[in-house]
């Protein structure tokens, strides 16, 4: 195929609309997938906060006593290996 009239060889009809068409395709494609995957988190993070509301109407989040709240808490320290040994 040669350029008979100047043109540009990037330039050919030919070979322009196939990319063309293929890069609006592709750009189409990933917008569709960011949508999907858009909506996918927002029916999760829905989902989360309804469990939320469940838990907290079960009495989830209740402070343990009138001044300390369930955030205050320190899980307990595993027991350590004993010096004794084994007898």
């Amino acid at each position: 195929m040669g350029c008979k009239n100047g043109t540009q060889l990037a330039y050919q009809r030919g070979i322009m609309r196939p990319l063309l068409t293929l890069a609006a395709l592709g750009g189409l494609a990933f917008g569709l997938r960011h949508f999907f995957i858009f909506l996918n988190e927002k029916s999760k993070n829905r989902l989360a906060e309804k469990k939320l509301e469940i838990w907290e109407g079960e009495g989830g989040a209740v402070p343990v006593a009138a001044t300390r709240t369930a955030a205050q808490i320190q899980p307990q320290k595993p027991f350590a290996a004993s010096s004794s040994g084994v007898g």
